[in-house]
């Protein structure tokens, strides 16, 4: 059966605000994704949300990186975090969980991700329907709709 918990979307591949990496190094977003799922792991099923590794969100000058999501929520990417944060991101997605938006107020997060928060996405954009009707909108206003 799938889940239905909130889903942490944490890139591999990222460099901690875009720092470069010494040879043979392990990305801190890989060290994050493995935090966090370790420590998920051992909630098992009380656990609060799922983890998926990804690879590259393009936002590398200001990560790690991660993408938080769920069905009928807004999807939000936080950034400028590292593996110190695994346990901040949980606390987070809880608190995401619980939101009936996903809206989660700066007191509500915890201390490192009060200013994380990079961008909020509509859901149909993190959640994206096929069944949606084509615009009527003409070209010219779709341009202007984008800027």
């Amino acid at each position: 059966m799938a889940s239905t918990r909130p889903c942490l979307y944490v890139c591999t591949t990222c460099k901690q605000d875009g720092a470069p990496l010494a040879e043979g190094e392990t990305p801190p977003g890989k060290r994050l994704y493995e935090a966090v799922a370790e420590r998920l792991d051992t909630l098992g099923e009380a656990a609060p949300i799922d983890v998926q590794p990804i690879v590259c969100f393009a936002n590398c000058e200001q990560g790690c990186s991660v993408g938080l999501s769920q069905a009928g929520k807004w999807a939000y990417m936080v950034g400028h975090i590292g593996p110190a944060e695994a346990d901040d991101l949980i606390a987070y997605g809880a608190a995401y969980a619980k939101s009936e938006t996903g809206a989660v107020l700066r007191s509500g997060r915890p201390e490192s991700l009060r200013h994380a928060i990079v961008g909020r996405f509509p859901t149909h954009l993190a959640f994206p329907q096929t069944d949606l009707p084509e615009t009527d909108l003409p070209e010219t206003d779709l341009k202007d709709a984008a800027e």
